[in-house]
């Protein structure tokens, strides 16, 4: 039971860094966007020649492009998270079961230890009883 317990830690722990993972995706993915929202926002535009504005018209599309790339990289990553938290969250409670189970049965064992011994201890008590 032990070595199951052990498993279930192991798998939970794994669970867990994957998450942190994820999170951790999801927060650079949540700041690309940003810095590629900040690009597409700002206006380069001057006082300038066409093919300079053609140039910066050029600049400002592959911005936007880069901003819709950023989006579905942060709802990939998003969506990588939540999967990642129901993972954990699964096997977090396949754990916490298996670690009640594990003390239901230590108790258990430990007041059956118990009852033995009282039994043990009354049963030499009658003897001394009996033979004083």
């Amino acid at each position: 039971m032990h070595t199951v317990f052990r498993l279930r830690e192991t798998e939970e722990d794994r669970a867990r860094s994957e998450l942190a993972d994820a999170q951790r995706n999801v927060a650079a993915a949540t700041d690309q966007l940003s810095a590629a929202r900040q690009r597409v926002t700002a206006d380069h535009r001057k006082l300038a020649s066409a093919a300079h504005w053609s140039l910066v018209e050029s600049a400002h599309a592959q911005a936007v492009c880069e901003a819709r790339q950023a989006e579905r990289a942060v709802e990939k990553a998003s969506d990588g998270l939540s999967q990642n938290r129901a993972r954990y969250l699964g096997a977090h409670s396949r754990t916490e079961a298996l670690r009640k189970a594990i003390e239901a049965r230590r108790a258990e064992n430990l007041r059956e230890e118990r009852q033995a011994e009282r039994k043990a201890m009354d049963e030499i008590a009658v003897l001394l009883f009996q033979n004083s």
